[in-house]
């Protein structure tokens, strides 16, 4: 046995000379080498034959087969030649590719439905007039920049200081008070919080705190202790223009009361204080979340 079979199966020449090759081959593909037989005996060749077969110490291994009939001088078949390729990195990286490929798949198609649900509120009216479009260009804009934030970070999730920043950039930053600790969030609930901050800021700078030159905002989360621990999230305005609930609640308040709590699997409140707006967000933090965060 060659030494690249050798390191490619495990087996010391001596350990395998005279033996089958069936020895290699796992006990669910012991009809491969019958069909690759009777190949040879046709006198075909196997060419790049992806398959697994086993090593000495059972361990499954990848490879790719090239297999020819030797002949003699008179054309009979005597023989055959193979030659096995080590193929587990390229699996793999084909394996990786592909399950990359289905969670784009599916994050664009997610994607996709916000932006359906964003458009159809947007436009509710009927009337494509242009603060329509300016409201709807926004929000893409703000999930954009959220999309951004992900990639990244590899669509690996997002650090909740840093999708708060994201969210605040377009904003002076000394009319926000940020603290809280570092919790790392999936990229689906980074997502929906971008879109809620996004509207709580928007709602701010039209009606309420950053409508006046003196109106600031806090934004503070703790996570509790508990099993799971749960994450406490506040948006508090003050300085701003007296605060009264509205007739009707648009589609910003729906999407922040509803929307998040649905992707949070927790609790989303909106009240409106005479001092200002506040929100508060409760929810579990899941294993998936957590990034060494310990509970205050």
């Amino acid at each position: 046995m060659e030494q690249g079979a050798e390191l490619l199966f495990g087996y010391r020449a001596e350990e395998v000379v005279g033996r089958p090759i069936t020895v290699l081959i796992p006990e669910d593909r012991q009809d491969e080498e019958p069909r690759i037989l009777e190949r040879l005996r046709r006198g075909e060749r196997v060419d790049h034959f992806e398959t697994v077969r086993q090593r000495k110490d059972g361990s499954p291994v990848e490879i790719s087969l090239t297999i020819s009939p030797v002949k003699d001088a008179q054309g009979e078949i005597v023989g055959a030649s193979k030659i096995a390729r080590d193929i587990t990195d390229r699996k793999r990286a084909e394996r990786l590719q592909q399950t990359l490929v289905h969670e784009l798949n599916h994050r664009v198609k997610n994607t996709l439905a916000t932006v359906q649900a964003i458009a159809r509120q947007s436009f509710r009216s009927g009337l494509l007039d242009s603060r329509a479009r300016e409201i709807f260009e926004a929000r893409l804009q703000a999930l954009s920049r959220a999309h951004d934030l992900l990639t990244r970070e590899n669509w690996d999730g997002a650090g909740i200081a840093a999708v708060v920043a994201q969210v605040l950039a377009p904003y002076q930053r000394q009319r926000f008070e940020i603290g809280g600790p570092e919790l790392r969030l999936t990229p689906r609930v980074a997502l929906a919080l971008t879109l809620a901050l996004h509207e709580l800021a928007t709602n701010a700078a039209k009606y309420g705190a950053l409508s006046a030159p003196m109106g600031r905002v806090a934004i503070t989360w703790t996570v509790r202790p508990g099993d799971p621990p749960q994450l406490a999230l506040r948006w508090q305005e003050h300085g701003g223009p007296p605060v009264s609930p509205p007739a009707q609640k648009g589609f910003g308040s729906r999407l922040i009361e509803r929307s998040l709590a649905l992707e949070l699997a927790g609790e989303v409140h909106i009240t409106y204080e005479p001092s200002g707006l506040v929100c508060d967000v409760s929810a579990p933090v899941p294993a998936a979340w957590e990034n060494g965060v310990e509970a205050t």
